[in-house]
């Protein structure tokens, strides 16, 4: 039976009217953004196919388009794919407080809360650089290594060229664990320490280094590490 079939209150746009984006299950949110569905199949069978086999949205977002398109899911074409991974990445982009004015970094709290929609649920490691001024406030961030994190790629004149044509009072070190391990590793360590002694050269201080993963945050300075 198509959607349209259905009786008004079991048909998930009449529902997202009548009680609002909490008033329906993944499923069916899914379901909207497919739109339609196939023959023999509607967009609330296919939504639920989706997720059956991926397990949540969650999971979803991280997927590609090919890891997708690899499940030869029938009525799922490369067009819906790319309209649901967009639909969650606009959703991740809603949480984060980028394109605010005025953020300050007062604690690791606010790093934490600020870079954790950005790169969280990423798959991969991303080490970004965040300049502020003397009295914390964001001013700009720039992105020095994307991949398996090794201190050999991450060179003190990339960051202190950043901090430079910023004129930057100070920086944030920010990277994410996909493996969900908040301990700093050995190339953690090295980077944190050779990027600190170069600031000290350079005038440019390293207020902290923080580690974001799913679950939490790593902050060195609340470990006495920097």
């Amino acid at each position: 039976m198509k959607i349209k079939e259905w009786p008004a209150d079991d048909r998930p746009r009449e529902k997202f009217l009548q009680k609002g984006n909490y008033g329906l299950t993944d499923t069916e949110l899914l379901a909207i953004i497919i739109g339609k569905g196939v023959k023999n199949k509607s967009a609330v069978d296919l939504a639920k196919e989706i997720l059956n086999k991926i397990g949540n949205l969650k999971n979803l977002s991280q997927k590609s388009v090919s890891e997708i398109e690899r499940l030869e899911i029938n009525g799922l074409g490369r067009a819906k794919i790319i309209s649901i991974l967009a639909a969650l990445e606009m959703g991740r982009r809603s949480l984060s407080k980028k394109h605010e004015k005025n953020v300050l970094f007062k604690n690791p709290q606010d790093v934490y809360e600020y870079y954790y929609p950005l790169i969280a649920g990423l798959k991969h490691e991303l080490f970004k650089v965040a300049a502020v001024d003397g009295k914390n406030a964001f001013m700009k961030d720039t992105t020095i290594s994307k991949g398996l994190l090794d201190a050999s790629l991450v060179h003190p004149r990339e960051v202190f060229k950043f901090a430079l044509n910023e004129n930057a009072g100070g920086l944030f070190l920010i990277h994410n664990h996909p493996s969900g391990n908040l301990k700093p590793s050995e190339d953690d360590l090295q980077i944190t320490e050779r990027l600190r002694n170069a600031g000290e050269l350079m005038g440019i201080r390293i207020i902290d280094h923080i580690i974001i993963a799913d679950h939490g945050y790593y902050s060195f300075s609340e470990h006495n590490l920097i």
